[in-house]
């Protein structure tokens, strides 16, 4: 594996005067404009049904527009949890991950990652609902769940999630997992024109696609539990944990079976269903909208390929006990848990001007020189 290193510290401003001018108009123009980005948070729980212990988890962002400069936080990195410890690593049983900027690729965080880790148990696990983190199950070290999130400004055009798992010649290979990270379409509405109502309040569509994670197509299909909920302020991936601890926030423990709130239910299969969507009009004009995902194993009529048959009318339901069930012709089958996906969209966040890369100061540079022999030329 590649050498991880921490993001860069912030280089020193440029010196005032002409050489300045010149570095400060080629800065500007690589790095975006103080204005209105959108943001996406991923904030989620994952399984480990690899049916093999995890030396490490990985999120790889592909996108070659990004570097560390536009990832907002990273759990367990940058977001200090005073009441379990002022470590912010000590939310995850591999500690505090490693950022590293990958020059034409994007950005990979790792948590873990050596065969010297501890590992993560791979097993059925039963419970939903945010538990695989210290606040919200002490014991969450004992199972085969974990947590990991990552906001970033803007949606990257593509994000991976991996268990890193023993390849057997003494090195680790990437496994994908069965939860996508979640694509945002969004459109801000346009000012009206003077004495024209205003425009109707947007939409905010969330979009998910199917993971390829196993050799044949049950092993790619889940139920999703969708639910929906949306904040007068903006929120971050703190805001996204539920359970009890200091700061959380009700409307977001009500998406975990509430019966106030609404939920929908589909299938995602790669080859028959490859996305599913959700969308949320803030009626309330509220800038944030959270999205919950919650998968499990498909359970239902397939057809002699394997795929998940259209004509199939099963519906999960949750019983009392929160445990989720589908009821076939044989009776109940209680369905098995892979892990969640609680994602936020903040539609007003602004983004601070990233730090400059090593190419663009390179550039400034060269600008530089090439003012100063313009210069001594003319004189």
């Amino acid at each position: 594996m590649a050498r991880l290193t921490t993001p860069a510290p912030r280089p020193p401003a440029p010196r005032s005067g002409p050489a300045a001018v010149v570095t400060t108009l080629l800065l500007a123009s690589v790095a975006p404009a103080q204005a209105a980005v959108f943001g996406s948070l991923a904030n989620f729980d994952v399984v480990n049904d690899t049916g093999h212990p995890a030396y490490g988890f990985e999120i790889d962002i592909e996108d070659p527009s990004y570097d560390h400069t536009k990832i907002s936080s990273v759990f367990g990195y940058d977001r200090v949890f005073s009441f379990i410890s002022p470590d912010p690593g000590a939310v995850v049983r591999y500690g505090k991950p490693t950022v590293t900027d990958v020059a034409g690729y994007g950005v990979r965080i790792v948590y873990g990652g050596s065969l010297a880790n501890t590992t993560t148990p791979s097993a059925p696990f039963a419970t939903t609902g945010e538990s695989c983190w210290p606040s919200a199950n002490p014991g969450w070290q004992a199972t085969s769940c974990d947590h990991f999130g990552v906001s970033t400004y803007g949606a990257p055009a593509n994000t991976v999630y991996s268990w890193l798992v023993d390849g057997g010649n003494g090195s680790l290979v990437k496994q994908a997992v069965g939860i996508p990270s979640v694509n945002y379409v969004f459109t801000p509405p346009a000012p009206p024109p003077a004495g024209q109502p205003p425009a109707p309040p947007p939409v905010v569509l969330a979009v998910i696609r199917g993971q390829q994670v196993g050799n044949n197509n049950l092993d790619n299909a889940f139920w999703v539990k969708m639910t929906t909920t949306t904040l007068p302020e903006n929120v971050n991936l703190n805001d996204l944990l539920g359970g009890d601890h200091p700061g959380a926030k009700p409307q977001i423990a009500a998406l975990h079976d509430k019966p106030e709130v609404e939920t929908e239910w589909q299938v995602l299969q790669i080859g028959r269903v490859d996305e599913v969507s959700k969308d949320v009009q803030n009626a309330n004009g509220d800038p944030s909208v959270v999205f919950n995902f919650e998968f499990f194993k498909y359970q239902g009529r397939v057809d002699d390929e394997g795929l998940v048959d259209p004509k199939g009318s099963e519906t999960p339901q949750v019983d009392a006990n929160g445990v989720a069930f589908v009821t076939l012709a044989d009776g109940r089958h209680d369905l098995t848990f892979v892990g969640q996906q609680i994602a936020g969209f903040n539609a007003n966040e602004v983004a601070a001007v990233p730090e400059p890369g090593p190419a663009a100061l390179l550039l400034a540079g060269l600008a530089t020189l090439g003012w100063r022999a313009r210069r001594s030329r003319g004189h």
